[in-house]
């Protein structure tokens, strides 16, 4: 069950040309250790997540001979490119049933299938090894063995902010993911000195990888620091803003009005742990402040 997606933002429907399953491994845990003289067993010195693997099975059904060749190629353009890609879910709410006595191929039964795509978490991924079809008569195989590229985590195809635009359903995203509202909707802009933000997400948005893109106006006459007290992370900018300054920091990038003012920081960064982060600012008054960022599940 699943919808592959490439980078320009073309969608492939795998149902259309069969029954896909799609088995999502969990993440490979990477450890590091050292060998003390005369310590017993070994000293770990660091773990965190490695890669993920994804195996990706197509069933096919042709309906001739002819057929088998079309399916093989256009499998092959859309699996076959030496590009990475997302790959999202897809939920079977009805599934085939099996074949009558007598009957041949399972196309009836695959009539009665129903799915329920999941659109809202997608996972970065290229092909790591690959099998040809296997056909057996005008019934066919192939297994896709995928590993993610970047992140090992789901991520979601769209951020805090767009989260809020009338596209998305916010009922069917929490159903879908898992998120709790509280009784008021998710907010990302503020308009105060001291305020809560709350990642949804299962996993701590670190920007030095992660995109993460605060944007602060307000009037500060000699300074401003912002300080998230739940993780201890505290950025602190020297210069002033007014009312008409816009700063941003993107990442590892800090910009006033589009220029550089790394010179100008303390060149820390804000994280977001996952649930509730308390933020306090300083050093004058916040007219508006926002966090864009997307979430990730592990």
């Amino acid at each position: 069950m699943a919808i592959l997606e490439t980078m320009d933002g073309v969608r492939h429907d795998l149902t259309k040309y069969g029954v896909p399953v799609l088995k999502i491994a969990p993440i490979d845990i990477v450890y590091n250790s050292e060998n003390i003289k005369g310590r017993p067993g070994r000293n770990r010195t660091e773990r965190y997540h490695g890669v993920r693997k994804l195996q990706l099975t197509l069933l096919l059904q042709a309906k001739n001979v002819t057929d088998t060749e079309l399916l093989t190629d256009k499998l092959a353009d859309i699996l076959d490119g030496d590009e990475e890609f997302y790959i999202y879910q897809q939920l079977m709410t009805n599934s085939y049933k099996f074949e009558l006595p007598g009957e041949s191929s399972f196309v009836r039964a695959l009539d009665n299938v129903e799915w329920t795509s999941h659109m809202y978490k997608r996972w970065k991924v290229e092909r790591l090894n690959n099998d040809a079809v296997e056909w057996n008569g005008l019934r066919g195989k192939r297994v896709i063995e995928f590993e993610t590229s970047d992140l090992p985590y789901g991520e979601t195809p769209f951020t805090s902010l767009q989260l809020l635009g009338k596209e998305w359903d916010l009922n069917q995203i929490a159903w879908g993911l898992g998120f709790e509202w509280d009784d008021d909707s998710p907010q990302f802009t503020f308009a105060s000195n001291n305020f809560t933000l709350k990642n949804y997400g299962q996993v701590t948005i670190n920007p030095r990888y992660m995109p993460l893109r605060i944007v602060l106006r307000g009037n500060f006459s000699s300074g401003v620091s912002i300080s998230n007290q739940s993780t201890g992370d505290t950025f602190a900018y020297n210069g002033s803003l007014t009312a008409n300054d816009t700063m941003i920091i993107d990442g590892v990038s800090y910009l006033k009005n589009g220029q550089h003012i790394t010179g100008q920081t303390n060149k820390k960064l804000i994280s977001l742990k996952r649930g509730v982060n308390q933020f306090v600012i300083s050093g004058g008054t916040v007219a508006s402040i926002s966090f864009d960022f997307p979430f990730y599940f592990k």
